[in-house]
């Protein structure tokens, strides 16, 4: 048995041999290519970069760069390589050992050292194709700058006149750059690249903001001595027709304010000439826009004008209408207060409204009268008359809800007393079908029921002779009394369908009373019921008795009935 034992721990040792081997072998592949990684890094083509910038002048910056870049390489190189190489040969002496947890731990340290080169190597070469790329953009800037260079030049003497004093200070500008570009040259030419490109960038900015002022200054110029000026003459002018026409413009000051925008204008033209033309934009703007504020005041008069001149006549039309619509109403009020109750809010709102109608008026009158003398200020003007119409609207309104209402008294006295007539005659026919059936008696309460609608119509009769007539009241009254019609006329027909009913089931039913004593009895009782005038009870006694003895047949006869 120990034989078995022995030989099953010697299989298990040989196969833990066979797999820590394994993993050696694995490992070692791996380092191999860690010594492959470690040779691509060794071959890192920086010299190639380096190459790049030979053709640069190696002086200042541009020494100081290249020599900067090859020391910070170097440096970088020959520690990062030594130090991935000894980590490597270690990790591989710890493999021979079987310490994979060191071996692990070196192989890491090299991979990341050799990141670290890898690393500075995208660095260094990013920063050498930015200078190049800089440089490159330098010289298309230091073409362009030439170009506007000297296209401002051949401006300036072209077209002289159109600059004005301007065109001096202009020249001495524009002079002003060749140095500027040819330092650039010059810094270029020494090697300081990275100054020389900054240097240049400013001079081209610059140069493409004077080629802007340029375009600018004729138009500044334009505008001070033509557009501007024209624009003050015209609103002179302008605002003197509309004084001629009635207006009044007092409060807009145009010639206060005039005065003023042409002495800020004057201060325009010694700004551009000395090419101060921020300042100069920053007045004119100003200027513009205080014009377009006296343009916009008078355009509100303009505007009021008109409104005023569409708004009188219909104010005038609406004061004349609320004017009469009162005399009418009082007068139909003074007339209808004996025959009709009317509310004495009516009566104060009518008596308010001709006070203020009459104040309203009085107001107008005085405007139309201060039109008429001397120049109105039309703003004023329109909101003045503004107000009279929205006051003069509402009262009319208001005034034709009540002249409604008095209308609506006499329509509704009217319908109230032919409804009272029309209950009278519907219940007389009611009570009359009632009394004219085979009924051998008519329920006393139906009798109340009719007892009572007279009542309710001689009270009616009796109220419409009483002067003021209270119409609202007489109205609730009349329908309050038709509610009690609908109901008497319904529970009239109810009784005349039962007792109708009835008749025609016990007559049906006839032919099993002789056979079926029970059925006999049951009829009986209907019949009691019937002569004592409960004739729902009575129905509903000969229904139940006939749906024993023929299932169906109280349905079949009720459905005939109904639809006869």
């Amino acid at each position: 048995m120990w034989v078995y034992i022995l030989i099953g721990i010697i299989v298990l040792i040989a196969i833990a041999v066979a797999i820590v081997f394994y993993i050696r072998n694995t490992k070692l592949e791996d380092l191999n290519n860690k010594y492959h990684r470690l040779e691509e890094v060794k071959a890192l083509p920086f010299q190639d970069e380096l190459f790049k910038v030979k053709d640069l002048n190696l002086h200042g910056e541009a020494k100081e760069l290249y020599s900067g870049w090859q020391k910070e390489w170097q440096s970088s190189y020959n520690e990062s390589v030594d130090e991935s190489k000894s980590l490597l040969e270690d990790a591989k002496l710890d493999l021979t050992k079987f310490k994979f947890s060191d071996s692990n731990e070196k192989v890491k340290q090299a991979d990341n050292t050799m990141d670290s080169v890898e690393t500075k190597y995208e660095q260094l070469s990013g920063e050498i194709d930015e200078l190049l790329e800089a440089n490159e953009k330098a010289m298309i800037a230091r073409a362009d700058a030439e170009k506007i260079h000297r296209e401002a030049k051949r401006d300036v003497l072209a077209s002289a006149y159109q600059f004005g004093e301007a065109k001096g200070p202009l020249e001495e500008l524009i002079d002003s750059f060749e140095p500027e570009i040819n330092e650039y040259d010059q810094m270029k030419n020494a090697g300081n690249y990275v100054s020389a490109n900054k240097h240049i960038e400013e001079v081209h900015s610059d140069l493409v903001t004077l080629k802007e002022n340029m375009d600018d200054i004729p138009v500044l110029i334009r505008e001070v001595q033509k557009d501007l000026p024209a624009q003050f003459q015209e609103i002179r002018f302008g605002c003197r027709d509309l004084k001629a026409d009635g207006y009044d413009l007092e409060h807009v000051r145009v010639e206060n304010k005039l005065s003023t925008l042409k002495g800020k204008l004057n201060l325009v033209e010694p700004l551009i000439s000395r090419l101060d033309l921020d300042e100069a934009r920053k007045i004119l703007d100003d200027i513009n826009n205080n014009v377009d504020d006296i343009l916009e005041l008078i355009e509100l008069e303009v505007k009021a004008k008109i409104k005023v001149d569409e708004d009188q006549p219909l104010v005038t039309d609406e004061l004349f209408h609320a004017r009469n619509s009162n005399y009418t109403l009082r007068t139909e009020i003074h007339y209808l207060k004996d025959q009709y109750y009317i509310n004495d809010t009516d009566i104060h709102s009518i008596q308010k409204f001709e006070h203020e109608i009459e104040s309203l008026v009085d107001i107008y009158d005085e405007i139309v009268t201060e039109m008429s003398r001397a120049n109105a200020r039309y703003s004023e003007v329109e909101n003045r008359i503004s107000h009279i119409k929205e006051q003069i609207i509402g009262i009319n309104d208001e005034q034709e809800q009540i002249q409604e209402h008095l209308v609506d008294l006499r329509d509704d006295a009217e319908e109230a007393r032919e409804n009272a007539y029309y209950i009278q005659d519907k219940k007389e026919n009611i009570y009359r079908r009632l009394v004219g059936s085979n009924l051998p008696d008519v329920p006393e309460r139906f009798v109340i029921l009719k007892n009572d609608l007279d009542i309710d119509l001689r009270n009616i009769e009796q109220y419409f002779s009483k002067r003021p007539l209270n119409v609202q009241y007489i109205k609730d009254k009349v329908n309050q009394t038709m509610i009690e019609l609908n109901k008497f006329e319904q529970e009239s027909f109810e009784l005349l369908r039962d007792a109708e009913l009835t008749e025609v089931m016990i007559q049906y039913g006839n032919r099993f009373r002789r056979d079926d004593h029970d059925f006999d009895a049951e009829a009986r009782e209907a019949e009691r019921m019937f002569q004592e005038s409960r004739y729902k009870r009575s129905l509903e006694i000969i229904k139940s008795a006939l749906e024993k003895v023929e299932p169906g047949a109280a349905d079949k006869i009720e459905n005939e009935y109904d639809d006869k």
